[in-house]
């Protein structure tokens, strides 16, 4: 085959232009983009007059808005004023990326709108002028030009902020993306101090309490802990704050690396729910010549009131007329100029707000220029002022009121030297008695003024208190001395130091109550050792294991107690009753009636106990059949006693007997020198006779009271125990033959 020269040169060529396109297709697709590209995908800027009214946002005239089609997007709109536009103005977009746009005014009619410069960030953006292009140029205030740049990149998790950097105005706008902070809501409850979080995302979030100090910061708290919500267990974390203040915030925001944060603060726009957290969470610092007023709320938020007053007394603050302290803003703090306030430890500041009032007294003693002090005199007041520089100084009568010491009288003056004493005498008028005095600097003059008033009013007030101090307390201890005697008993007052042995003489269950309820009157309120046969406690827990009735036997017992009462001194009191009388009649017949005494006494003791359940069959149960003691028990004491009289020897025993079980005549004749009491009427004589000293014949503070205070108060005590013992005895009937 053979080739045409023509043709090869034309294939050579084709192919050449091939291999060409070829290497510049490679070369291009491994080159960088050249920087005229746009420098954030499917962007584009413009730059024209604008006719609609500046929308500002947050005080900068920068809006962002979602893209109309595209939602990973954000358009940006800038509004420039004509004066700034010729001073070359610079908006910085920072997302993914950075870059700074300079928007240039452009008389020349081009078909490029931007265009960026080279190995930079800068874009810069024509804004075409074409109805000024062929005169010169004025600034016209009211023109506005819109810089739109229509498509930014916003990432999930990445704001995009824009900086407007002008002759006029510089200011930053940030926003995020829609689905870059959670959704959650908030619940307050102002009695708890806390605030409940509730999110509507299935991630994990961190929450947490701040302080918002400025647009942009919200400060963390000392006590603001970050707490983790895990929607798997539960959607809603409680958060504790420690005040209440409308400053107070919440964050939220996903728990990924430096995510954007959602604040919302529910407290701003309710009104001030607790002034009394505002004075606790301020603090006053005191400078040379200034107050400084921080707290956690920018202070400047709040109308605080501020004023002078002067402490009289630790919890009362007189106000002073016409001080009000003027306060300068420092950043989130009020300052106050202290330069011409008097210096004085009692001269205080008192802040006001909606009806709640904070009082401080910052001042140091040596702050003081000037010191002075009152001597109250029948017709004036005289003032006593020492300063330590020379000035003027003025002093006036005042009356305290609920709004202050309100001014009565002339002012006097006087001129005084440095480190000399002066005087003011103030006059006195009809109000004296109510009058105070009021000091003040008046050249070179000094806010506020101090309020003295006279000593006497203290002293004669302060005597009047004393004297109903003490009358107070003498009717207190009174009423405690009455009470005492009441509720704790008679024990507190008297007491039976010796003892006494108790013998009961009817087996009757109403005699026999009747004999333990006198046992643990005598016990309990009066403190005696009562030895008793059938009550309880019984003497064997007094005496000790194996030495009771029931181990001695009747006889063996009451002798043994008998001697030891006789030793001690005690006394024996025998109950008496109408059984006793029949008791004692047998006994007297079975001991000295008979021969043979021991079968004579076994036959009286038959027919007795026979006569006895036969005469009572109708009184007696199963359940109160005779026990066996009462009776030996009560033969034997008689036996002793009645060898005791017939001896002539000094017996320590007395009869008792109760009212509606038994009368004085039941006791036999043979023991009429013996004493014999009726209860409850004569218990105080029982107890006299018992040997019942009063406590305070122990007790050396006792011995200031008079004796006739002491029998009062004894007797009235045997008749509060005789009611007591009254209260105690059985309703019983009086016995048949009963006298």
């Amino acid at each position: 085959m053979r080739l045409e020269s023509g043709s090869g040169a034309r294939c050579w060529r084709h192919e050449g232009t091939l291999a060409v396109a070829v290497v510049v297709v490679t070369v291009v697709t491994l080159l960088p983009l050249p920087v005229e590209l746009l420098p954030q995908r499917n962007a584009s800027f413009s730059c024209q007059r604008s006719q609609t009214k500046v929308p500002m946002t947050d005080g900068c005239p920068v809006k962002m808005s979602p893209h109309q089609w595209n939602s990973n997007c954000i358009t940006v709109r800038v509004w420039i004023k004509d004066e700034d536009l010729n001073q070359a103005p610079t908006i910085g977009i920072e997302s993914a990326r950075r870059e700074i746009v300079q928007p240039v005014i452009k008389h020349k009619k081009t078909k490029k709108k931007w265009h960026v410069k080279k190995n930079t960030n800068e874009i810069r953006v024509w804004c075409h002028d074409s109805s000024e292009q062929h005169r010169p140029r004025v600034n016209n205030t009211e023109t506005l030009w819109e810089l739109v740049f229509d498509c930014v990149d916003a990432e999930l998790w990445r704001p995009v902020t824009v900086d407007y950097n002008a002759r006029s105005q510089r200011c930053s706008v940030t926003s995020i993306h829609p689905d870059a902070v959670p959704s959650f809501s908030l619940s307050v409850d102002q009695a708890s101090k806390s605030i409940n979080v509730t999110v509507e995302s299935d991630k994990k979030v961190h929450a947490r309490w701040c302080y918002k100090r400025t647009a942009h910061h919200c400060v963390q708290g000392s006590h603001s802990n970050l707490t983790t919500i895990d929607p798997a267990q539960s959607r809603s974390a409680l958060l504790n704050i420690p005040y209440v203040l409308p400053c107070v915030c919440v964050q939220v925001y996903y728990n990924y690396e430096d995510p954007p944060r959602k604040t919302v603060c529910p407290l701003q726009a309710h009104p001030l729910p607790k002034v009394e957290d505002v004075w606790l969470s301020s603090e006053l610092t005191l400078y040379e010549s200034s107050l400084t007023l921080s707290a956690e709320c920018p202070a400047r938020n709040f109308p605080i009131f501020t004023s002078l007053c002067w402490r009289i007394q630790q919890d009362f603050c007189t106000p002073i007329a016409n001080s009000t302290l003027q306060a300068r803003q420092q950043g989130p703090n009020l300052v106050y100029n202290t330069s011409l306030v008097d210096k004085h430890p009692r001269m205080c500041v008192k802040f006001s707000l909606q009806g709640s009032h904070n009082i401080s007294c910052p001042f140091l003693p040596d702050m003081s220029l000037w010191h002075v002090y009152l001597e109250a005199h029948p017709r004036a007041l005289l003032v006593y002022i020492n300063s330590s520089v020379p000035a003027v100084f003025s002093a006036q009568l005042c009356v305290q009121t609920e709004r202050g010491c309100e001014s009565r009288g002339p002012v006097c003056s006087i001129q005084a030297k440095a480190a000399t004493v002066s005087q003011i005498s103030v006059p006195l008028d009809s109000v004296a008695m109510q009058a105070c005095v009021q000091v003040w600097r008046t050249s070179p003059a000094l806010l506020g003024q101090r309020i003295l008033c006279p000593h006497y009013h203290r002293e004669r007030w302060g005597l009047q208190m004393l004297a109903a101090l003490i009358l107070l307390i003498l009717l207190v201890y009174l009423v405690v001395f009455m009470h005492s005697l009441i509720k704790k008993g008679a024990t507190d007052w008297l007491y039976i130091q010796k003892p006494v042995l108790l013998v009961c003489s009817s087996e009757r269950s109403s005699h026999i109550s009747a004999t333990c309820a006198l046992a643990s009157l005598l016990r309990g309120d009066l403190g005696a050792t009562v030895h008793v046969a059938l009550c309880a406690p019984s003497s064997q827990r007094q005496m000790g294991a194996g030495t009771g009735v029931a181990d001695l036997g009747p006889l063996p017992w009451l002798y043994g107690q008998w001697e030891a009462v006789q030793e001690a001194r005690g006394k024996v009191v025998i109950v008496w009753s109408p059984e006793a009388n029949r008791t004692y009649g047998e006994w007297r017949r079975c001991t000295r009636g008979s021969e043979d005494e021991t079968r004579e006494r076994f036959k009286c003791d038959v027919g007795r106990r026979e006569k006895l359940l036969k005469n009572d069959e109708e009184e007696w149960t199963s359940q109160n059949l005779p026990s066996g003691v009462i009776e030996p028990v009560l033969e034997a004491a008689l036996a002793r006693l009645e060898a005791a009289l017939q001896q002539r020897k000094g017996v320590d025993a007395a009869f008792v007997y109760f009212r509606a079980l038994g009368s004085r005549d039941d006791i036999p004749k043979v023991f009429r020198d013996v004493p014999r009491y009726c209860l409850p009427r004569d218990l105080g004589g029982l107890i006299r006779e018992l040997g019942g000293p009063t406590r305070t014949n122990g007790t050396s503070w006792w011995r200031c009271w008079p004796r006739l205070v002491d029998k009062w108060v004894s007797t009235w005590l045997a008749r509060q125990l005789a009611h007591r013992l009254r209260t105690q005895l059985p309703p019983v009937q009086r016995p048949k033959g009963q006298r």
